[in-house]
């Protein structure tokens, strides 16, 4: 079966790029369009017929790649259109009334290229990395793992551990011949330090994971603190309704960050306090969940508030950073006891820290 997809992003754009992989990719060519078929990995400018030949789809750049040399390792093309919703509709609906032809699934083609052996499991998942990437830390993290650096380390296990099977092996077949006594010695030595190495890497506080889906930040705090002007002051745009209603805020809001190359997804929750109806206690529960679930909590509370320390106490933990807002009252000073937790203390009406 061939496949074929639009392998650009999706809406409009200036060009457009259909990729298609399998047995019938120089048939779609052919069929598609008409003169000298294309030298190979030679982009070559062509008009792109319907299947039936009547009318052009438009005019645009034709690349051929025969097996095995191109990314699935299939006979494999391209071809380059302008970026309108129109032209690639047609020349998609085009290619799907070519025999064995079939629309691909989402990442098929790199999944052919793991399965003709391209491309290894590792730069199979750090492709997708880093088609998602959107920062620079997520590209450089993805591009070390396509550049092979992990994958290095991974063989190195593997041929040590190899080599020590090889001997525990050779002391079962022949137990009767003692092994030398300093092979057994590097047996242990070498096991230990594969056992340490592989502890040391999974043991990295989950930075490459947090550095692929984004560091996790979510602001709770009693209703009306100010968690949602927090929020929209930090994206610098008007995420979140603010209001000087308590309860304003029943869902988890989000919004996506790039602080320095870092992916941040910060989360605007309901205010915690006894539930007065059946949606504030929902808007409640997401909210205790989607601070279980962070990286970071930030935990907002105003100055003077008997509910503070209640409060800190229930939710407080090692991942709490503690921000005091409402400062800009200068009557407002908060107590020693809160003072001893290190709190950063500001005035997101001022935008302002004290």
């Amino acid at each position: 079966m061939t496949i074929y997809a639009l392998s650009s992003g999706i809406g409009t754009s200036g060009i457009a790029v259909v990729r298609i992989s399998g047995p019938d990719a120089k048939l779609v060519i052919e069929k598609l369009t008409s003169g000298p078929f294309p030298p190979p990995r030679m982009a070559t400018l062509k008009k792109v017929n319907n299947i039936n030949r009547t009318s052009m789809i438009d005019e645009g750049i034709v690349i051929w790649y025969p097996g095995p040399n191109s990314y699935t390792g299939e006979d494999m093309s391209e071809i380059q259109v302008h970026g309108s919703r129109a032209v690639v509709n047609s020349l998609l609906k085009s290619i799907s009334h070519i025999k064995n032809c079939r629309l691909a699934e989402p990442g098929e083609f790199t999944k052919i290229a793991l399965r003709n052996g391209k491309i290894d499991l590792l730069k199979a998942e750090s492709i997708g990395d880093l088609i998602s990437a959107e920062t620079d830390i997520q590209m450089q993290q993805a591009l070390k793992i396509i550049a092979g650096n992990n994958l290095k380390k991974f063989e190195q296990w593997r041929s040590d551990l190899l080599q020590i099977l090889s001997n525990v092996e050779a002391k079962i077949d022949f137990p009767e011949e003692d092994l030398p006594a300093d092979i057994l010695k590097k047996i242990g030595i070498k096991s230990q330090n594969i056992i340490l190495e592989i502890e040391r890497n999974l043991n990295d506080k989950k930075v490459g994971e947090i550095i692929r889906e984004g560091f996790r930040i979510a602001i709770i705090g009693p209703p009306n603190v100010g968690k949602s002007s927090l929020l929209n002051y930090l994206s610098n745009r008007d995420v979140a309704i603010v209001s000087s209603t308590a309860g304003t805020t029943r869902d988890v809001i989000e919004t996506h960050l790039n602080i320095e190359g870092f992916p941040v997804i910060i989360s605007d929750t309901a205010g915690i306090r006894d539930a007065r109806n059946e949606i504030e206690r929902k808007g409640i529960k997401l909210s205790l969940k989607k601070a279980d679930e962070s990286d970071l909590n930030i935990i907002m509370i105003e100055p003077k508030s008997k509910e503070n320390q209640r409060f800190l106490d229930s939710y407080a933990s090692e991942k709490t950073l503690l921000v005091v807002n409402k400062m800009d009252n200068k009557s407002d000073r908060i107590s020693s006891k809160l003072k001893k937790l290190n709190p950063i203390l500001l005035s997101i009406k001022k935008t302002k820290k004290y």
